[in-house]
């Protein structure tokens, strides 16, 4: 997928977002390797190809953990779940199973046992820099924002992460929730270095220059944030608060009515009273 692409699907998720394409753990080209059917039948043959038992374990729950990536491009999550149960049962020491099953965990609200998976991947392999950035996002959502930044910080200790710049977001909206608005500033610089066309550290910087009095500022960062994902809501709404911060009404309407006609219905339902105020 090319990075723009990537980079809008991300800007209309706040956390993370890593955490839809890259979360399910494999590329969308493994995904398409075998159908369901393919797999089911790949998976009655190993038992006459395995040499031994372990192995042949361990080749069957990458099976399911292929099925499961499957189910989850078409959105079946129950049977996705029980795939990845299955493949844990067969070989309890599968990061990504873990991993991605934490993800359905956090999906499904059930933050307790999306923290559990994730540690058991995290025993498999302490170096799993993905499993420690979704735990941080997991903290996150519970607003546990120092648990959340230790994830992020062991996650950045790895060099081989291959996605620094989600961490350093994360860790950069986590610090500006705590109130420490140079260093959530300085974490957000970093993620903007490592990908420029990354609209969450851009929305976060936005936010903390509005924080901090430099509204200015502020309308440099949630305009280029829109800029380069034109759907991300969050950003044009802050965008239309920072100008009428500024007193140009205009531009405000404009920011406020993309946000009304993105369906997003409370938001929605603000912006439309903002727009009818305004006139």
């Amino acid at each position: 997928m090319h990075r723009r692409q990537q980079a809008e699907d991300r800007g209309q998720k706040k956390n993370i977002e890593d955490m839809k394409i890259r979360r399910w753990g494999d590329k969308k080209s493994q995904l398409l390797i075998f159908s369901a059917s393919q797999l089911l039948l790949i998976c009655l043959l190993f038992t006459g190809c395995a040499t031994t038992p372990s192995v042949e374990k361990v080749q069957m729950a990458q099976v399911h953990y292929k099925l499961g990536l499957a189910y989850l491009t078409e959105d079946r999550i129950q049977e996705a779940f029980v795939e990845f149960q299955r493949s844990i049962a067969l070989n309890p020491k599968d990061k990504e199973s873990l991993k991605v099953l934490g993800l359905i965990y956090t999906r499904l609200g059930k933050y307790s046992d999306a923290i559990s998976s994730y540690k058991k991947a995290l025993m498999v392999d302490p170096n799993y820099s993905e499993a420690h950035n979704n735990l941080g996002v997991t903290y996150m959502k519970l607003e546990q924002w120092d648990e959340a930044i230790k994830s992020f910080q062991l996650a950045l200790k790895n060099p081989l992460y291959a996605t620094p710049d989600i961490a350093y977001s994360n860790m950069g909206f986590s610090l500006y929730k705590k109130g420490e608005y140079l260093k959530a500033m300085e974490s957000s610089k970093e993620a903007i270095k490592r990908s420029p066309d990354f609209p969450y550290p851009l929305y976060v910087l936005g936010l903390i220059y509005a924080k901090i009095g430099k509204n200015k500022d502020a309308i440099g960062m949630f305009s280029k944030a829109v800029t380069i994902a034109p759907n991300y809501i969050e950003a044009h709404w802050e965008l239309a608060n920072a100008y009428l911060r500024e007193g140009d009404k205009k531009r405000a309407i404009e920011h406020f009515r993309k946000v009304a006609e993105s369906g997003v219905q409370e938001k929605s339902k603000e912006a439309l009273k903002y727009i009818e105020m305004l006139k």
